[in-house]
C-alpha cells in the first residue's frame, strides 16, 4: 500500500511540473497557436487558430537552421541589415560590438518585421513544410493584421532594423568579465562557471548564489573580433519562456530598476 502512494505522489509530483514548465509559455504572448485564445477564456492578443501547438511558431524537432545559435530553430534567420546603437558615437559606450547576430538574430527574426509571424520551416503536422495556416485569428489587431506588421510599428512588438534607440546588443560586457570585459567602474563584474559539457559560461548575478536561470546570460561568438568575448545579447534580459508581461529574467522584473541595476551601478 505505501509503494502504491508512493508512486502516486511521484506521478502527481511529475504531472504538476510539466504543467508549471508548460504554463511558463502557454499562458504568454509569445505562444501564437490557438491553445493561447482557449487559456485565457478568449481574451487573446494576437494568435493563430490553424493549430494549437506552442512550440512550433520558434521550434521543431528536424529540419531546424543550423546556423541559428538556439535549439533547433524553425524560422530562417534574417537576413536584414540593422542600424545599431553603436552608430551614435557616444562618447560613453566604451565596449567593442559586432554585427548583429547570435541569440539576438533568432529574435530578430520575429521582431524585426521582415517575416510574417507565421512563416516557419515546418509547420505543424507529419512531414509537411512551410508557413502556419494564417487561421482567422482575434485580438486588437487580429492574426491576419498581426501577420503582415502592418498595424504593430507603433508597438514594442515591432522593433524594425533601426536599432538606435534600443539597448546595445551584440556588444561587449562593459563590466569584468575575468580579463575579458571592458573593466568599466560603473558596471558590476560577470561570474562564471563551467556546466556539464565543459564549457565557461558568463551570468551576471541576480541575487541568488550560484548560476541560476533567473542569472544574466552572456554570450560567446565562436570567430570573429569578438569570439571568446562575453556579448550582451537580446536574451541577456529576456527569457521568452518566461510568464512574465515582459519576460525579464530578473524574478524582480525592473520594479526599482532591479534589472538595469543588475548590470549598472549607477
Amino acid at each position: 500500500m505505501k509503494t502504491s502512494i508512493a508512486k502516486l505522489a511521484l506521478g502527481l509530483t511529475l504531472v504538476s511540473m510539466s504543467s508549471v514548465a508548460m504554463a511558463g509559455i502557454a499562458n504568454t504572448k509569445h505562444n501564437l497557436g490557438g491553445s493561447y485564445n482557449a487559456g485565457n477564456g478568449g481574451a487573446g492578443w494576437n494568435f493563430n487558430d490553424a493549430t494549437t501547438e506552442i512550440c512550433v511558431f520558434c521550434h521543431t524537432p528536424h529540419g531546424a537552421d543550423s546556423t541559428a545559435a538556439v535549439p533547433l530553430w524553425n524560422r530562417t534567420l534574417s537576413t536584414a541589415s540593422y542600424n545599431t546603437y553603436a552608430s551614435l558615437g557616444t562618447s560613453t559606450l566604451d565596449s567593442a560590438s559586432t554585427t548583429v547576430g547570435s541569440v539576438s538574430l533568432a529574435c530578430l527574426s520575429c521582431h524585426d518585421g521582415t517575416q510574417a509571424m507565421n512563416t516557419v520551416i515546418n509547420s505543424p503536422g507529419s512531414g509537411t513544410t512551410g508557413d502556419v495556416g494564417s487561421g482567422s485569428g482575434t485580438g486588437p489587431h487580429g492574426w491576419v493584421e498581426f501577420q503582415a506588421m502592418s498595424d504593430v510599428s507603433g508597438e514594442m512588438i515591432y522593433i524594425g532594423t533601426d536599432l538606435r534607440n534600443d539597448h546595445p546588443i551584440s556588444i561587449q560586457y562593459a563590466g569584468a568579465v575575468n580579463g575579458h570585459g571592458a573593466n568599466d567602474p560603473d558596471f558590476n563584474a560577470a561570474n562564471s562557471t563551467t556546466v556539464a559539457s565543459g564549457t565557461t559560461v558568463w551570468y551576471i548575478d541576480t541575487g541568488t548564489a550560484g548560476k541560476q536561470k533567473t542569472d544574466l546570460p552572456l554570450y560567446n561568438r565562436v570567430g570573429g573580433s569578438l569570439s571568446g568575448q562575453a556579448l550582451v545579447e537580446c536574451a541577456t534580459c529576456h527569457d521568452p519562456h518566461t510568464q512574465t508581461t515582459t519576460f525579464l529574467r530578473n524574478p524582480a522584473g525592473n520594479n526599482g530598476s532591479a534589472t538595469c541595476l543588475s548590470c549598472h551601478t549607477k
